[in-house]
Formats: structure tokens, sequence, C-alpha cells
């Protein structure tokens, strides 16, 4: 080989290492640039004609076992006409699923036997409807059933039998799961819900636990029975939560790989409105004294785009889903509390949460 030739493919070959080194370096940084999880913190309305997903029911599955669960947590949430959903709470959910869970404890859909595997799909065709008090509730990371967007994302609702002031923590009883999807969410959304009202606790995209200042709402939750076989191992069942991993998650962290998936409908079911104290009757010769009159309920929105705000040492930027008490309004825009003063956002950037 002459030398001008040894020359050039020493310099192919550094060029072709160069290129090699120079991806791996970039490719951290490319996959850092689209968060693992939403910053949603509340339910929104979603143009599911900008979803490349919408008409994929089946996500992007590759087994015959995801390809099947999928259609069915991607199944349409409409009314239906059939029988009224079966009323349970969390202990009788537990027991209604019982049987079949014992007989499939820790394993998959592909190793069932027929007899199971037509009990399960009977169990599956079912609407239920879950009571229960709503502790903590999130944005699911992406999964093949939306084709792995952040954006359309389903919504975990973990629903427990009693309420709690503390989120999920090693010791407590585990919660039933609950799934809001995508192609689901804006019917919840225009029934008036909003998460941050009925929940104790909202996790952050970084696995916090952000309280929503209010305790856990005791809501009835309608929707299909589905088997989540994907976490049917002992890492994600069991009675009771045993600890909190380094990465955040509590383990066990529900009571059965059974859920409700898709969730079509939420009610709430308790009043934390106080009942006005009773007045006597002036017949009744008591001596009215006089009463103060009840400080107003504070106003919450959420916020559902980032907003840049100034503040002493420059600017910063709230995020999208973030909760704000309002102070007032004004043609500026609302007037919100953050960090102890007071400001200024545009109005079409939030949503009222709740009073």
């Amino acid at each position: 080989m002459s030398l001008s030739r040894r020359k050039h493919r020493n310099i192919q070959n550094r060029a072709f290492f160069a290129a090699i080194w120079l991806g791996l370096l970039a490719g951290p940084l490319c996959v850092g640039q689209r968060p693992r999880i939403s910053e949603d913190r509340e339910l929104k309305e979603l143009d599911l004609g900008a979803w490349d997903c919408r008409d994929r029911l089946e996500g992007t599955a590759k087994t015959p076992d995801g390809l099947e669960r999928n259609r069915l947590k991607n199944r349409a949430v409409g009314s239906s006409a059939g029988p009224p959903p079966k009323e349970m709470d969390t202990a009788a959910f537990l027991r209604y699923v019982g049987a079949l869970d014992a007989q499939t404890q820790g394993k998959r859909r592909k190793d069932l036997v027929p007899a199971q595997k037509t009990e399960l799909e009977n169990l599956e065709q079912q609407l239920v409807s879950l009571t229960g008090y709503l502790v903590l509730a999130y944005a699911g990371p992406p999964e093949s059933t939306n084709c792995g967007s952040t954006d359309f994302h389903d919504w975990h609702l973990e629903v427990f039998a009693q309420p709690s002031d503390h989120p999920p923590q090693p010791g407590d009883p585990t919660p039933i799961i609950c799934e809001i999807t995508p192609r689901g969410q804006n019917a919840i959304f225009r029934d008036g819900v909003r998460l941050q009202s009925l929940a104790a606790f909202i996790r952050a995209p970084d696995l916090s636990h952000e309280s929503t200042r209010h305790p856990a709402r005791k809501i009835r939750i309608t929707g299909y029975l589905l088997w989540d076989d994907d976490h049917n191992g002992s890492a994600d069942v069991g009675p009771t939560i045993l600890k909190v991993s380094a990465n955040k998650y509590h383990n066990p962290w529900r009571s059965t790989a059974w859920e409700i998936h898709p969730v079509t409908k939420i009610e709430v079911l308790d009043d934390l409105d106080p009942a006005p104290p009773a007045v006597p009757s002036a017949s009744s010769g008591a001596i009215l004294a006089p009463t103060a009159s009840p400080a107003p309920t504070p106003e919450f929105i959420t916020l559902m785009r980032p907003v840049t705000i100034r503040i002493p040492y420059g600017e910063t930027i709230l995020p999208r889903g973030l909760r704000l008490q309002v102070v007032s309004r004004s043609g500026q825009g609302i007037n919100v509390q953050y960090m102890g003063k007071t400001q200024t956002i545009p109005a079409d950037a939030a949503i009222r949460a709740d009073r």
C-alpha cells in the first residue's frame, strides 16, 4: 500500500472512531432533552388530533400479551348499555378478584390455562364502581400503550380504604390502582373533575410528593376491570408497603395486579364544606350573640403552560401544572401568591382548580 493511501486510510479510521465517540457523548444529551415523566399536575383538555397514537389502540407493543393488554387499556370509555356497574369498596374489590388472583400469582397472560383465560376474559368485560379515598395521583411515565408519549400519558390514581395525612410510606397498606387514559381524559375533565381538589398528594416528575393542603377526598371511580399482568410480581403486589427504594418508588405499591383501567367516571362522595352552625329561633328566647363572618374559601388555579415571572434576582419560570392561590384578578391577569409574594400571570395560562 502506498504511503499516501495509508495516510488516507488512517484519516478515515480516526474520523470513524471520532464519530462514534461524539455519538456516545451526544446520546445521553439527546435523551435528556425529553423528560421521562410529564410536568402535568392536573387534568386538562387534550387535542387528540395532534397525537400520532390516537388510532393505534395496540400502541407500540410487540408481544401478543402486550397487544391484548393495550387494546383493553385503550378501549372506548363511552356510556355502556349493559348492566349497571358492580358497587364495591376496596375490601370487596379484593374479594371479587381474589379467587383468580390466587391462581395467577406471579403469572403472565401467556401462562394461563384455558379455564383461567376464560375467567379472565369474563372479568375484563365488566364495569365496576370502586369507593375509597384518593390519597395520591400522578402523571404516568411513557408507556407502550400510549406509543411512548410523554405528553399523552395515563393518570395513576392510588385509592385507599382510609384517608392518610402523609404520602404512602413503609407500614401503610397498599392501594388499588385506577388509571385515566388520554382517550378518556377529556370527558372526565369536562365533568369538572380536578385531581388537585381530590387527591391529598400529587407526585411530581422528580417523584417527590406535593401536598394539596386538604385531606384525601372520598370518591367513587367507575371503569373497566383490567388485569395488569405486567405488574404481577412480589416487588409490585403485596398487602403492605415494605420500603421506599432509592428511586423513590414505594414497594410493593399495589394490593393486586387488578385495577380499574380505563376510568370512565369519577364522583365525589364527601362534602368538605362545614355545615352552618345551628341558629336559635327568635321564639326560643335565646340571645343571639354576634358571630364573625366566615373567612372566604381560598381559590386556586393550575398553570397550563410555563410562565416567566420577575423575581428580585432576575427571572424564573413557573412550570406547567403548578397550583397557586389566587389573590385577586385584574385587567392585567390573575394575581397569585408565590413564595410569599404576589405575582401576576396571564389569564389564559391557567385554569381554575378549585375553591
